[in-house]
């Protein structure tokens, strides 16, 4: 009797620390959904400092970040070779300076920035919003080697000699080894979409990183949305609760392991729930609008972002590439400055340390953007221009892309109103190359 008691107090006992326990989990997820509510971001930009937003940046290039990888990746990639697309080169300034040509030649082909480290340097502008370079002239070898600096990496700072931030006096920062300093003559910075007044560059894509996680999260949410769809729950409806537990039973009985699909004899009525297409619509509409704002910001058209339906023909697509190409070359200014301080700065100081016979300010960059529109300039305006000699033919190589006139082995540079060389002729006709490409574009639009 006694024994029953104890188990019956025991009993009670354990419901009311079981209650407790529910009471105490409610006010802990309550006090946690509030916390939530009180300490969400009261901005829609949540990286309000350089340093969180060039490491959000480079999470996201590398996909280690929580959402908007692939689309960060897409742009920086797509930007960085809209800008290096044409490659890198140089041309004389005046009648001199060929032996600065051929060093400087050189020095491209030696660092690649024509090619593969060129198009890093892309992609890091694209990430911090500046580049810097350090030279350097090793002990034994007649060359100047580049190296670039991480400003995530390091947090280095740029000392300016004047107010309006144009002049660097050094560069700066903590190393493994202590402090480092390099003077002015060894270092090239490159600040983008800067102010004038400004001590550092902005990333083009600093207030889109919302927009790219959104539509990440959209897109997983769009994914769920599926799954739940494709996952239907089946229902039986009977007439009381008893009915009910018994079906449950004979459904889970051994043996039975019923499934969709299989025959099962009842008294309920049987259905399959799921859920309403409701938010499927909302889903793809914020999807539609971020996807426009990011590309609208960044100036990627919407096609590279993996989104071709949103261009209704083939002209709309090309008129796209307008824009682009504005940016693209308005961004290649700021390079070829750069470019040309690097050129003069690696010269001045090969001479310095190594007494080369070169002098700075006499090979200037070029860098070319090739698109539709200059090609049918060529083709309608500066091609007509050389055939009725109104302009030589040193100036028309100049305008083709590709093509260095100041090469080796370049061709000839005959007038076309010389007789040795007529304007039909083989060696410089480009009227039936131009044309036959040109020609074969518009047949291939459909248009």
């Amino acid at each position: 009797m006694f024994d029953r008691f104890r188990r019956q107090n025991r009993t009670a006992q354990l419901e009311v620390k079981l209650s407790r326990a529910q009471e105490f989990i409610t006010d802990v997820l309550a006090f946690r959904a509030g916390d939530r509510a009180t300490g969400a971001e009261t901005s829609a930009n949540p990286y309000q400092s350089r340093e969180r937003l060039i490491a959000e940046l480079v999470l996201k290039y590398k996909g280690y970040a929580r959402a908007g990888n692939q689309l960060i990746q897409r742009i920086v990639d797509t930007r960085a070779a809209f800008t290096m697309a044409g490659g890198l080169s140089a041309r004389r300034i005046g009648d001199g300076g060929a032996a600065e040509l051929d060093f400087v030649r050189g020095f491209i082909r030696a660092h690649q920035l024509d090619g593969q480290f060129g198009q890093q340097l892309a992609v890091e502008k694209e990430l911090e919003g500046q580049v810097l370079l350090i030279l350097d002239c090793p002990p034994g070898r007649d060359t100047v080697l580049v190296r670039f600096i991480s400003w995530n990496d390091t947090h280095y700072e740029v000392r300016y000699a004047d107010d309006s931030y144009t002049e660097i006096a050094a560069v700066e920062w903590d190393g493994d080894r202590g402090r480092v300093r390099i003077p002015a003559e060894q270092a090239v910075f490159i600040k983008f979409n800067a102010r004038i007044h400004s001590r550092e560059g902005v990333p083009t894509l600093s207030g889109l990183l919302p927009e790219a996680e959104d539509i990440d999260l959209a897109l997983r949410d769009w994914r769920k949305l599926n799954r739940y769809f494709a996952s239907p729950t089946p229902y039986f409806k009977t007439r009381d609760i008893q009915e009910a537990k018994d079906l449950y039973d004979r459904l889970l009985a051994p043996g039975v392991d019923w499934r969709i699909g299989k025959v099962f004899v009842g008294p309920a009525e049987f259905s399959l729930v799921g859920m309403t297409d409701g938010g499927y619509d909302s889903i793809q509409r914020e999807i539609e609008t971020k996807v426009k704002i990011l590309a609208g910001g960044a100036g990627v058209p919407v096609q590279f972002l993996g989104f071709p339906e949103f261009m209704s023909n083939r002209a709309t697509a090309d008129n796209s590439m307008e824009p682009v190409a504005l940016i693209s070359i308005a961004e290649q200014r700021s390079w070829l400055v750069g470019f040309a301080e690097l050129f003069d700065k690696a010269i001045t100081h090969l001479a310095q340390e190594r007494g080369a016979d070169l002098r700075p300010g006499l090979v200037a960059p070029v860098m070319r953007f090739v698109t539709r529109a200059q090609l049918d300039s060529l083709r309608d305006l500066y091609l007509p221009l050389w055939q009725s000699g109104a302009i030589p033919l040193d100036t028309l190589l100049r305008l083709l892309p590709d093509f260095d006139p100041e090469a080796d082995n370049p061709l000839p540079m005959n007038d076309p109103a010389d007789d040795a060389v007529a304007p039909g002729a083989d060696a410089t006709d480009f009227s039936g190359p131009l044309d036959d490409g040109i020609d074969q574009a518009d047949e291939g639009d459909g248009q």
